[in-house]
């Protein structure tokens, strides 16, 4: 396996970590280690009624996301099947972006899993542009 690949994966784990994190602290109905005041306010985001999807939480459907993003890594080398996944992504992330702004709050941990999302996707185009 390629050392980018293995990067890849790493920052795929993250998102997993991340998504899961968010999910827990959602069904145990405790605040995140953000701040909640100013306009970095995850509370604001997450507790606001954008934070879930047919009653299910946002990080979960994060979660799932970075870990087919892994299987897809791992077993799929169609380079343009990754550009189209996370294409979607990226479509995704600039719906909670939008979000956010209408909430006026950024969610610090809802941030980084925008920039993972970047980067794969940045990368899945590298790689398709790659005359490898």
């Amino acid at each position: 396996m390629r050392i980018a690949d293995k990067f890849l994966i790493l920052l795929a784990l993250i998102g997993v970590a991340d998504g899961v994190y968010l999910t827990v602290t959602h069904y145990l109905n405790v605040p995140v280690a953000c701040p909640e005041t100013g306009i970095i306010n995850c509370q604001k985001v997450l507790s606001s009624q954008y934070s879930t999807i047919f009653g299910v939480p946002l990080g979960v459907f994060g979660a799932v996301f970075f870990a087919v993003e892994i299987v897809l890594l791992l077993y799929f080398k169609q380079k343009d099947l990754r550009v189209l996944y996370n294409g979607i992504g990226i479509g995704f992330v600039l719906y909670l972006l939008y979000i956010e702004y209408v909430l006026g709050a950024i969610c610090i941990f809802c941030t980084l899993t925008h920039v993972l999302v970047i980067l794969l996707f940045a990368f899945s185009v590298m790689n398709l542009l790659n005359k490898e």
